[in-house]
């Protein structure tokens, strides 16, 4: 698996006010430039952080993304999946004890 595509379109986003407006616009279409499987499309097409993150995007590039599209205002919504990611961290990682 790779997720050059989906982090480079994510960066291309988060960087570029054009793109970022042309995401806005129409994901689908800011989609296609990119080399994403048909998974990557409709996880980022649909704003899927939580199998975005399990996928092995980059965390700190994922929340820029979603701050670039959704606004700074729509950080409690992220912040309301971040626990369930961090919870999915911890019993990959076996329990906090072993952090």
């Amino acid at each position: 698996m790779s997720y050059g595509a989906v982090e480079q379109l994510f960066y291309d986003v988060s960087t570029s006010r054009n793109r970022k407006e042309a995401f806005r616009e129409d994901a689908g279409e800011v989609a296609g430039k990119y080399a994403l499987s048909e998974t990557e499309r409709e996880m980022v097409i649909s704003m899927q952080v939580e199998n975005l993150f399990e996928y092995g995007i980059n965390p700190m590039l994922l929340m820029g993304f979603w701050t670039s599209v959704r606004g700074p205002q729509s950080m409690p919504e992220y912040l309301a999946r971040v626990p369930k990611l961090a919870s999915r961290l911890e019993a990959s990682s076996g329990g906090k004890d072993s952090l």
